[in-house]
């Protein structure tokens, strides 16, 4: 049997064409076409049982010549009849082919586009798209094969939808057992579809690595001890290494800062730039760490002007009686508190020179309360520019880490130095 749009042969029983989908002539249709195309000879054979046996047309003719005329017209009618028939029949099979092309057109549409939205990671439609086209061709296999395919997909990025969730509240166990179940699914196959899955369960699985580090750094809370897991991740590569990476350093860099201003502010230099040149040891080249160990030299020189200009005033009592006016130097102002995505408080502000006088080696200290009023802890910050004329206004930045939920900051004190 073959198939009446592509010629494509095809199993007696079969119903839908392997090559273009169509739906192939069942039995009986076929046996319509036959006796349509059979009637012109069943038609014909009346005309031949007319004459009788020994007659002959010439005879006819010489005794009825107007009833040989009428006889010729007939059998003109008796040829005309299955010819008409099989116009019908010609016709009725072009009307049904061009319906089969068109048909087959608009399926074929339907699952290009659902390949383009499959391939851009848009699952859920794509599955959509290839349900309509299956209800225009529910026999068509190679439909079916796809929709199911897509639909293997979208129940996997659901699965990594609610695997997020669990990453985003901290249930970093549970987050892990669900990302290793999906990537056993989905790191065999080949498919192009699976593409953007396999990128998204990457992304995942950094978060998680990040997250797992990120748990075990809230315990370490020295340069030494983040500079050994350092070490331990050194070797590794990829994102995942350089995301690890990533927050250890920035760590250390946080803890080298936060140790250099307390010493700082104890006027203890030699110990400041100590701090600042452990964290560059690992943290090579930091902006904010360069940037501090710099306004610390400076601190250093405009501290040994100063004190060598205060062993030359004659009246000390009226230079510290002008120190402690320093309450109304400074004004706080833009305080702002931001929890990141690992936990960790970013603290912000800006901080203006109230005084007639320029200051300098400003420093804010802060208090941090969770959102019911609980104390947290204290940190500093330092301002920059070092250096502020009257009227002048710096910034300050520090971070409060290990927090995971919103909460305030309290500025208690102020200290810094006149010039």
């Amino acid at each position: 049997m073959y198939c009446h749009q592509c010629g494509a042969k095809s199993a007696p029983k079969q119903k839908v064409c392997d090559k273009c989908g169509a739906r192939l002539l069942t039995a009986e249709e076929r046996q319509v076409l036959l006796e349509v195309a059979a009637g012109a000879e069943a038609i014909q054979q009346p005309a031949t049982a007319a004459h009788r046996p020994g007659e002959t047309l010439s005879g006819q003719d010489v005794k009825t010549g107007a009833k040989g005329k009428a006889s010729g017209a007939g059998r003109v009618f008796l040829w005309l009849i299955p010819l008409l028939l099989a116009g019908s029949a010609g016709l009725a099979l072009t009307m049904y082919y061009n319906y089969e092309q068109s048909l087959n057109r608009e399926v074929t549409g339907l699952q290009q586009k659902a390949k383009k939205e499959a391939l851009a990671g848009h699952y859920s439609s794509a599955v959509q798209l290839l349900e309509e086209a299956e209800g225009k061709r529910p026999r068509y296999t190679a439909l079916r094969q796809d929709r199911e395919l897509a639909a293997k997909a979208a129940e996997l990025q659901l699965q990594l939808e609610k695997t997020s969730g669990l990453l985003k509240e901290q249930k970093l166990d549970a987050g892990e057992k669900a990302l290793n179940q999906i990537a056993n699914r989905v790191n065999n196959r080949q498919e192009p579809l699976f593409t953007p899955l396999k990128k998204q369960l990457a992304a995942g699985q950094v978060k998680l690595a990040v997250l797992k580090v990120k748990s075990e750094l809230d315990k370490l809370n020295t340069v030494d001890a983040l500079g050994e897991k350092l070490d331990k991740v050194s070797g590794l590569s990829g994102q995942e290494a350089a995301a690890v990476k990533a927050q250890i350093i920035g760590k250390i860099v946080g803890i080298s800062y936060a140790a250099a201003e307390r010493k700082l502010r104890d006027k203890d230099f030699a110990g400041a730039m100590a701090e600042v040149d452990s964290g560059l040891f690992y943290a090579v080249g930091n902006k904010k760490l360069t940037a501090y160990r710099k306004q610390i030299a400076d601190a250093k020189q405009a501290f040994e002007r100063a004190e060598a200009k205060r062993i030359q005033l004659a009246e000390q009592k009226a230079a510290e009686e002008e120190l402690n006016n320093r309450t109304a130097a400074v004004e706080v102002s833009g305080l702002h508190v931001v929890l990141d995505d690992y936990g960790d408080l970013q603290i912000t502000g800006t901080v203006t020179n109230k005084a007639t006088r320029p200051i300098y080696s400003v420093s804010i200290s802060l208090d941090i309360y969770d959102s019911s009023g609980a104390y947290l802890g204290n940190t500093y910050a330092g301002v920059s520019p070092y250096h502020l004329e009257p009227g002048e206004s710096g910034d300050f930045t520090t971070w409060y880490y290990g927090v995971y939920s919103q909460a305030q900051a309290s500025v208690v004190n102020a200290t810094w130095y006149l010039e």
